[in-house]
């Protein structure tokens, strides 16, 4: 592969993810518009804030690393990622009604969107072997992980709210989820160690 090839190749990957992101920070600020015209669920705002915070960090970040290289981010957000986010978001919008779970449900989707793109834009990246590109792929997978977990941590006592006010007797419960998150991450973090423990050591003799 010459090298115009590889720089074409990386600046698409990266021109793509500042679009995704772009597209997703345009609902999460008008999400957190309406959310601060309420004036209620500080937390869930505050959770906005940061989202916005960070995304709009990496936006600049990508920016100026296609610029480095040589590319525009002005770029159009492909047909096929708009087809896809608009369907997953039609099918959740069926499944719960409710207005600020249902929000935080999408950012998940979202977020998780953003964190396959960066996976694959760090791995195109140390393939072609371009480590700056590899590294800011690396902070932003980094970053994402930490918005989803946030979101895990504040998502259950939201859908409580939310039943509540919908004259719904629930019960305290929302620690018990939050357990049951860790207890499933922990699980799988476990598993990972040790898959990775075997591949070091290589095959039994």
């Amino acid at each position: 592969m010459t090298r115009t090839a590889k720089t074409t190749t990386l600046t698409t990957y990266i021109t793509d993810m500042h679009g995704l992101i772009n597209h997703g920070l345009r609902a999460i600020d008008r999400q957190a518009a309406l959310l601060a015209r309420t004036g209620s669920q500080v937390e869930a705002l505050a959770a906005l804030h940061e989202f916005q915070r960070v995304l709009r960090g990496h936006r600049t970040r990508l920016a100026a690393r296609a610029g480095e290289l040589g590319g525009a981010t002005h770029w159009p957000l492909k047909d096929l990622v708009t087809t896809l986010t608009g369907a997953v978001a039609g099918l959740m919008n069926a499944l719960r009604p409710e207005p600020t779970a249902k929000a935080f449900r999408d950012d998940y989707t979202f977020l998780s969107h953003v964190a396959v793109g960066y996976l694959m834009l760090h791995t195109t990246a140390s393939g072609l072997g371009d480590a700056a590109t590899a590294a800011l792929a690396e902070q932003g997978y980094t970053d994402v992980a930490r918005l989803v977990m946030h979101i895990d941590q504040i998502l259950p006592a939201l859908v409580l709210q939310e039943l509540r006010q919908d004259d719904l007797e629930v019960g305290p419960i929302s620690d018990q989820t939050i357990v049951m998150v860790h207890r499933a991450w922990d699980r799988e973090a476990g598993r990972a160690g040790s898959r990775g423990e075997q591949t070091a050591q290589g095959p039994a003799a």
